[in-house]
């Protein structure tokens, strides 16, 4: 594994670990069908919360945030209807997030945007 995948899985793990820490529970990591992959899929009291986790070393090619497109966006909300129809429970709203994540001298910036699309 890279050092771009090592970094990747790692912000993954410390959006998992903060999005638990602030009441969300995880259903599912990286889950994946034939259109894509919903890197986190979590509850927020009735809401299903699809992230989009996003994280970079620098800035040298623009933000973390400014790194997840409204294409990815719109599909990120097909995927959530896919995952929703062989699940059998139910959410009163589907949310998609995105959680950003910057390294500034060892130590991680979380960015999270709540309700993009």
């Amino acid at each position: 594994m890279g050092a771009k995948d090592r970094l990747g899985r790692h912000g993954e793990q410390l959006a998992a670990d903060y999005l638990s820490a602030n009441g969300m529970r995880i259903l599912a990591r990286n889950w994946r069908c034939p259109q894509g992959e919903i890197d986190i899929i979590a509850r927020d009291g009735e809401a299903l919360v699809v992230v989009e986790v996003k994280t970079r070393s620098g800035r040298s090619h623009g933000t973390a945030f400014e790194a997840v497109t409204q294409t990815k966006l719109v599909r990120l909300k097909c995927l959530a209807g896919r995952w929703l129809a062989g699940q059998s429970d139910r959410f009163g709203t589907v949310r998609v997030d995105v959680i950003a994540l910057e390294r500034f001298a060892g130590d991680f910036a979380i960015r999270h945007e709540r309700g993009v699309v």
